[in-house]
């Protein structure tokens, strides 16, 4: 496993990136479910691999997460 340093507010922001994104596959799912859009419909063939690439993206968040935390 590599080892990345970043200060408190860059991991911060890493986290809102990942978390923005998550977001918007998980909106990309409502709108493949629902027909209703409330944001940017991400390029995908069906809610269910929006939720599975959402899914990837919070559990990479909580991985980060919990290192944080035990560092």
């Amino acid at each position: 496993m590599k080892k990345i340093e970043l200060t408190n507010v860059e991991w911060g922001q890493v986290l809102d990136g990942l978390a923005s994104r998550a977001e918007q596959y998980e909106l990309t799912a409502q709108y493949y479910e629902t027909g209703v859009s409330n944001g940017e419909i991400l390029e995908v063939s069906h809610a269910s691999e929006a939720r599975c690439i959402a899914k990837f993206y919070r559990s990479i968040i909580a991985q980060i997460e919990k290192q944080l935390r035990n560092n």
